[in-house]
């Protein structure tokens, strides 16, 4: 089974938004650009009825079409999965809640401007002189802009808001899902692009200075995600500000289960003591989640250590030199029985 180039962060869709400015002068320019068939030969007052009716029609149309594409654009936040919800609540300052508030003003001007357009087409209806309607449609273009205007800032906070939304990892939340973990320099990339069978696709994940990193394989109907998490997973939480592990934090709603490299010749930088803590930190801080620990680059050291004891009985051991892939098809075998298994956790 192959898989389909399908991104799946939710706002990836949400549609271009303009200023309130920008906004007024779209509407307005296609309302000027309108052609209307068949009137040059209407007496003046009914061509001119017929002229700024349809021009009023026409702004009234793509003003409520412009914001019902916004609020449309946006995902149902009702069935949005746990890990894109958390991710939203802690990027957004006020969450999902000032999302729907922001959306909800759009929705509702819209009976407002259906209100104030029908009243303007009904007072050109009963108007005779050609000067007097073009009168009340150049009153009805300022009470629309007015309109518009008074939302300018929420207009200017959508934008922003669709910035930061666009910017997060496309994930699927509904595949089973690898996190490779450790220091820095210890393999995590590699072990991705060993695993992969499509090349992995490289994503924003807030609060990190680095970009994630997406595998994915396939076994039979199975469909696995694996990750490479560099800036997230590579230093102990008590380092980090509370927004950032808020975001770490997250991952508890995507992955079951948890890779953990260690580089036993200390040629990344970090002494094994060290890692070894990571381990044992991120074990108590994800209870729910599996963890495999992959001891890499035996080539270039071979040097056998110890887990605590009460870690040793659940965490399986692999030996691997990623460089020459050496071990790599233990791993994924582990990986598809224990997400295959149907007495697995998961």
């Amino acid at each position: 089974m192959q898989f389909r180039d399908l991104r799946f962060n939710p706002y990836r869709e949400i549609t271009t938004i303009l200023t309130a400015q920008e906004l007024l002068d779209f509407i307005f320019h296609r309302a000027s650009k309108i052609k209307i068939r068949n009137i040059d030969r209407l007496p003046p007052a009914q061509k001119g009825r017929k002229k700024e009716r349809y021009r009023l029609r026409t702004v009234e149309k793509e003003l409520v079409n412009k914001l019902e594409s916004y609020i449309e654009s946006f995902p149902n936040f009702d069935n949005l999965s746990p890990f894109y919800l958390e991710l939203t609540n802690i990027i957004i300052n006020g969450g999902v809640d000032r999302i729907r508030s922001l959306l909800g003003s759009l929705s509702g001007i819209i009976p407002v401007i259906n209100k104030i357009t029908a009243s303007s087409l009904k007072r050109i209806r009963f108007s005779k002189k050609p000067k007097e309607m073009a009168k009340i449609r150049i009153g009805y273009y300022g009470r629309i802009s007015s309109i518009v205007n008074k939302l300018g800032h929420k207009f200017e906070d959508l934008i922003e808001i669709r910035i930061q939304l666009r910017k997060l990892p496309s994930i699927n939340p509904h595949l089973p899902t690898v996190v490779v973990a450790g220091y820095p320099n210890v393999g995590k990339s590699s072990l991705v692009k060993a695993i992969s069978t499509a090349k992995p696709e490289i994503s924003y994940y807030p609060f990190t200075t680095k970009k994630i990193i997406v595998g994915k394989f396939d076994h039979e109907d199975l469909n696995i995600q694996i990750i490479d998490s560099p800036g997230l997973l590579d230093r102990p939480l008590n380092e980090r500000n509370e927004i950032e592990l808020q975001s770490l934090l997250a991952l508890k709603y995507l992955t079951q289960f948890m890779i953990y490299i260690i580089d036993p010749s200390e040629t990344c930088g970090y002494p094994v003591k060290k890692q070894l803590s990571l381990l044992e930190n991120l074990v108590v801080v994800f209870p729910n989640i599996e963890f495999a620990l992959v001891k890499n680059k035996i080539d270039l050291d071979s040097r056998e250590f110890e887990l605590s004891e009460k870690y040793r009985k659940d965490i399986r051991v692999f030996r691997t030199n990623l460089l020459e892939k050496t071990g790599v098809k233990a791993i994924k075998n582990y990986i598809i029985e224990s997400y295959s298994n149907e007495n697995s956790k998961f």
